[in-house]
């Protein structure tokens, strides 16, 4: 049975959702309401920069380039590498861009089912088998 999932949002946390569940043998798709990915990095004031330093603000298997030696990158460099992480681990190709999520619905066991479980997915472990 194909594992499939969907992530609202292509934004930091969406996009480490998606590498994550990828990883994990999911199918994921990311459902993202603007034309780019960025989150809230996109529509800014102009001189909005991180407020903390970058080495604290940054991908764990992604450093910043070594190019950007400002300890507060403002917010098209945060942009360019947010970008750079996506397009280095392939993660435009199934974003569904300008595709709004208005609701969701749930499928599956009901609370009382759930409820008897010792653990919500049977072992503890996030995404295992």
């Amino acid at each position: 049975m194909e594992k499939k999932i969907t992530i609202s949002g292509a934004g930091i946390s969406g996009l480490l959702t998606y590498k994550y569940v990828l990883s994990k043998g999911f199918h994921p798709i990311v459902f993202e309401a603007r034309s780019s990915i960025g989150g809230v990095w996109i529509k800014t004031i102009e001189t909005t920069k991180i407020q903390t330093p970058k080495p604290a603000y940054q991908f764990s298997d992604f450093p910043w380039p070594s190019s950007f030696i400002e300890d507060f990158p403002n917010h098209h460099q945060v942009l360019d590498y947010i970008q750079s992480y996506a397009h280095h681990f392939d993660l435009l190709k199934h974003i569904k861009f300008n595709t709004k999520v208005v609701g969701i619905d749930y499928e599956g066991a009901s609370d009382e089912e759930i409820g008897s479980w010792s653990s919500w997915n049977g072992n503890g472990t996030p995404f295992s088998s």
